[in-house]
């Protein structure tokens, strides 16, 4: 894993990052309770699957509960407790960029690749702050299941050019990219561009 500085990163993946997994990352204070209650609803209803956590939960679960993250059963009730109260502790102790920069250093994209830097590289073959906004989209659709969307795994690649383009449109409905450069990079051929 290489660690950069938050300078060091593209801000096209820090705003892709937010804006797929964490759109109220600006303002809570680490834990959305609003995310929990819509996904405690969908997943008692029988929707799909998924998660309320927060960047800063998922940053957390990353650093101190890796080896029991995959536990969705009633016994991981524990677990999203102490994930919960040490979100709001690293909330009071670092900055919304701090958070943001340890998240992206530490989330895996695929294979053994760990931290933004090392899979811009990998896939890129450029530096993790040189990114573009089609490339940063991809790389910020890998976390949420990074062996299924691993750009290496031949199977996963509609599904992941399909959250690329969610990644895309969660990027102009929350004003960070326009319409015309979401347009340019959904067009762009990116698996093409991905380093053998």
């Amino acid at each position: 894993k290489l660690v950069v500085e938050s300078s060091d990163i593209s801000k096209y993946l820090k705003e892709a990052t937010v804006a797929i997994e964490d759109h109220d990352f600006y303002s809570h204070s680490g834990i959305s309770f609003s995310g929990l209650t819509r996904a405690f609803i969908n997943n008692i209803t029988g929707g799909y699957t998924q998660g309320g956590s927060t960047l800063t939960q998922q940053l957390v679960k990353q650093v101190f509960f890796a080896d029991e993250a995959q536990d969705r059963s009633i016994r991981g009730i524990p677990r999203k407790i102490k994930e919960m109260i040490l979100s709001i502790e690293v909330e009071r102790m670092y900055n919304k960029d701090q958070i943001l920069t340890l998240y992206l250093n530490e989330s895996p994209y695929g294979g053994r690749r760990n931290g933004v830097e090392s899979a811009a590289q990998t896939y890129f073959d450029k530096n993790a702050k040189d990114l573009t906004i089609a490339e940063a989209a991809l790389l910020a659709a890998i976390p949420q299941n990074p062996t299924y969307y691993n750009p290496y795994n031949v199977n996963g690649n509609e599904s992941l050019i399909e959250r690329q383009h969610s990644v895309i449109e969660n990027m102009v409905e929350q004003g960070y990219i326009t319409r015309a450069e979401a347009d340019e990079a959904i067009a762009y051929p990116i698996l093409d561009s991905i380093i053998p």
